[in-house]
């Protein structure tokens, strides 16, 4: 609802749209869905719907060396917790931005968010986390970005998003070993297929070099 408000609202202001490629592609996508829904509900408008191309695939994730450095040495403890606790649970934004103390259980914690309703593992070093914590994040998701990002640029880590933790995530429990059905489970994806989707792409370089 966050991000719906604040593209809906910048858009109302100035109907032109970001010249980076994502960010209008994610301004196109939403507007299109609240003129979908102000048609269904009798609601008339002059603004066109836009035409969508397909979606181009975000791959980004962490090296050990970055990945080492986010979880390490952002500014401001409490933020660098909640990076920590975003990247031990795989964890969307929105899923624990603001979390309440009675959706943490002993060894899951209960998220809503894109998918709505679901459970999410607690491993030992998330439940490390949270004790050292204390009171439980309130953050506003755009905050959460800009402050990522900023870190990340203070850090030398360029193209990085708060969501490539969560890519990364999945990636590194892969190349441990995990099957695929698990680490899907832990994501909280729809199908092992969509799991499948994400992550081949960036198994390739993995595969050892082989003759035929």
């Amino acid at each position: 609802r966050e991000t719906y408000e604040y593209i809906l609202n910048a858009y109302a202001r100035n109907p032109v749209l970001p010249e980076n490629k994502a960010t209008a592609d994610g301004f196109k996508r939403r507007v299109n869905v609240v003129l979908n829904w102000g048609k269904k509900n009798g609601y008339t408008t002059d603004t066109k719907k836009f035409t969508l191309g397909k979606t181009v695939p975000r791959h980004r994730v962490f090296n050990a060396k970055e990945l080492d450095m986010i979880l390490n040495k952002c500014k401001d403890e409490s933020f660098q917790r909640f990076v920590q606790f975003a990247y031990y649970t795989g964890a969307r934004r929105g899923e624990i931005h603001q979390l309440k103390s009675d959706q943490i259980m002993d060894s899951r914690m209960q998220v809503f968010g894109k998918t709505g309703e679901r459970y999410i593992k607690l491993n030992e070093q998330a439940k490390k986390v949270l004790e050292k914590q204390g009171p439980l994040w309130q953050y506003k998701t755009d905050f959460i970005s800009k402050t990522f990002k900023k870190n990340c640029r203070r850090l030398g880590i360029t193209n990085a998003r708060f969501h490539d933790l969560r890519r990364t995530f999945g990636l590194n429990l892969i190349k441990k070993g995990m099957p695929i059905f698990q680490v899907s489970k832990l994501i909280g994806h729809t199908t092992v297929k969509t799991t499948e989707q994400h992550y081949a792409p960036l198994l390739i370089d993995d595969i050892e070099d082989f003759t035929i």
